[in-house]
């Protein structure tokens, strides 16, 4: 047998025990999966590293489509306004459907009406972080900080809205402490500002406080969600003392809400084993959190939880739709 055949023969074989080579090289249409946020950005990285397991197991070519815009609200109006046929998706981050529907009026999208939560990819908290130089060392250390410095106590955050802004705001009001809200333009310009000595504390994720955790100029004294961070298991958590200050970001897979049954159990056995390969866990967990499935039933229930908490801290931040 020639080299060439036997290569094709290889092929095929390779093929046929891949069915998302196999779809994809017959011609099945794509799937598009819409992102709310633009390319390197976390959400999107989550995306390409399930993106190649999914196709692989719905048997289908799977797109990534960025559609970054007003919060994340122009990706979740594309997906809503979409057949609800699993031709289209969204890799969803957790604050688009929780924090702004009290922060944008007119919203054309309803998130418990409009878009069926799939599966639950990632889940973790933000770090609490504060400036080396404080010699703070841990949050009792961090509300004496501000008490002590009374009116001048401030923090900082990427924005106004933002899920660390409104985490912020519950964790003064549980620990009773005031602290001046200086929004930046994004994580890194709230990080330098950190570094700087602009503000006394923020609340981020792992992979902007990397680099100054590092250089020792910035310290993590407490985990603001409700499982131990995978890089420091031993920071403790905000949630064992204070109960109602968990800040914490989460993605998950969504589709139009008419999507029916057989296609919503299809997509989420593709995502619960896309979620259990070891390549993807280590790749998952160098971009931040690590795997954190959840099924339909599961999340649903942790997105109504969710839902109810944001409602409460975009109360207790003074917060009204723009």
């Amino acid at each position: 047998m020639s080299m060439p055949r036997r290569a094709a023969l290889a092929a095929m074989a390779t093929a046929a025990l891949l069915p998302g080579v196999a779809a994809a090289q017959g011609g099945a249409q794509p799937i598009r999966m819409v992102c709310g946020s633009s390319p390197s950005s976390i959400t999107d990285l989550i995306a390409r590293i399930v993106q190649p397991g999914l196709a692989q197991r719905l048997g289908q070519a799977v797109v990534v489509d960025n559609r970054p815009g007003a919060g994340g609200n122009l990706a979740v109006e594309f997906l809503t306004r979409a057949a609800p046929d699993g031709q289209t998706l969204m890799l969803l981050s957790g604050g688009i459907v929780t924090l702004n529907p009290h922060l944008f009026r007119n919203l054309p999208f309803d998130p418990v009406r409009d878009i069926r939560l799939v599966s639950r990819i990632t889940a973790g908290g933000f770090l609490l972080a504060v400036p080396a130089a404080t010699g703070v060392r841990d949050v009792d250390g961090l509300v004496a900080h501000l008490r002590r410095k009374g009116d001048a106590a401030n923090y900082g955050s990427p924005g106004i809205g933002f899920a660390m802004h409104v985490g912020a705001e519950i964790f003064l009001n549980a620990v009773g402490a005031r602290a001046t809200h200086v929004p930046y333009h994004g994580s890194a310009a709230a990080m330098n500002g950190l570094v700087a000595g602009e503000v006394d504390f923020l609340f981020d994720s792992r992979g902007p406080l990397a680099p100054h955790l590092e250089s020792g100029r910035v310290r993590v004294i407490a985990n603001g969600g409700s499982v131990p961070d995978l890089a420091y298991p031993d920071l403790p958590l905000l949630s064992t003392r204070y109960p109602e200050v968990v800040v914490q970001s989460w993605t998950a897979l969504a589709a139009p809400a008419r999507l029916p049954e057989p296609q919503l159990q299809r997509l989420d056995a593709a995502m619960r084993a896309t979620l259990a390969e070891p390549e993807v866990t280590e790749r998952l967990r160098q971009v931040g959190n690590g795997p954190a499935y959840l099924g339909p039933e599961e999340l649903s229930r942790f997105f109504a939880d969710e839902r109810a908490r944001a409602a409460r801290g975009v109360a207790v931040a003074g917060l009204h739709p723009q």
